[in-house]
């Protein structure tokens, strides 16, 4: 760390965000990548509320996404498009912790069938965890697992961009229905890409989903079942676990 950001760690100006407590755990970045986040300005809050609508939810997702690209720094040679989409949202929630100054409560019932609140936090976050056999598959070099010949990795938010950018292409053009029904889990094999372009795409839909045989189809979704955990957000207290979906209310995490 540079002397700039150490003072301004010192002074409470911006945080760094350990890779290990994130949901990917950071298993997927490489060494030199470093995570800072900063406290967001009031116009970005402003920006983030305004038409806000609770059920649209890609309205959401994009907002989410803006206050990290803005308030995130990056060491060099890394952009907002290298990170993990699975962080996403954890990022976010650490940038609201830090500019409000405090904790984030999640509302549940708890062992004893009481009402009763935890924190959001990586002291409470339910992470995935990682048995011997994966471990084993663990490629510490390449940042990926190698299970049955394939490298699996989580997508980046730049490959899940780049992808959804695509299908509202295809949304626009005549017999667009038949992308409804494609396999696009392929974004769990490309490393750590952060663009693909649509010809890129199409080449992968042909290959995931019509060139390649039953057998290794098989072989690829085994591997996607064994690591769902770990894109999955819950918390867990005194061996409780506690599912967030519904329970932040993103529409006023700022009051």
């Amino acid at each position: 760390m540079n002397l700039l950001n150490l003072v301004k760690n010192l002074l409470n100006i911006q945080k760094n965000i350990d890779k290990r407590f994130l949901p990917s755990q950071g298993l997927f970045y490489k060494d030199d990548l470093t995570i800072t986040i900063k406290k967001a300005e009031e116009k970005d809050i402003n920006e983030y509320e305004i038409d806000f609508i609770k059920e649209n939810l890609g309205l959401i997702i994009y907002k989410v996404k803006k206050i990290v690209e803005k308030n995130l720094i990056l060491s060099n040679g890394y952009n907002f498009e290298d990170l993990k989409s699975i962080d996403i949202v954890f990022l976010f929630l650490e940038i609201v912790k830090f500019t409000k100054g405090r904790p984030i409560k999640i509302d549940f019932i708890n062992e004893f069938g009481n009402p009763d609140t935890v924190e959001f936090s990586s002291d409470y976050f339910n992470y995935f965890k990682l048995s011997n056999d994966l471990l084993n598959k663990y490629n510490k070099s390449l940042k990926c697992f190698e299970i049955d010949g394939y490298k699996f990795s989580l997508p980046t938010i730049g490959i899940e961009n780049c992808l959804t950018n695509f299908l509202i292409f295809k949304n626009n053009q005549i017999g667009s229905e038949k992308y409804n029904e494609y396999f696009y889990d392929f974004t769990y094999f490309l490393s750590d890409k952060n663009s693909i372009d649509f010809k890129e795409i199409e080449n992968l839909i042909q290959i995931f989903n019509f060139d390649i045989d039953e057998n290794e189809i098989d072989k690829i979704k085994n591997i996607l079942r064994t690591f769902l955990p770990l894109q999955k957000y819950s918390l867990i207290r005194n061996g409780k676990i506690i599912d967030i979906n519904s329970r932040i209310d993103l529409e006023k995490i700022w009051k």
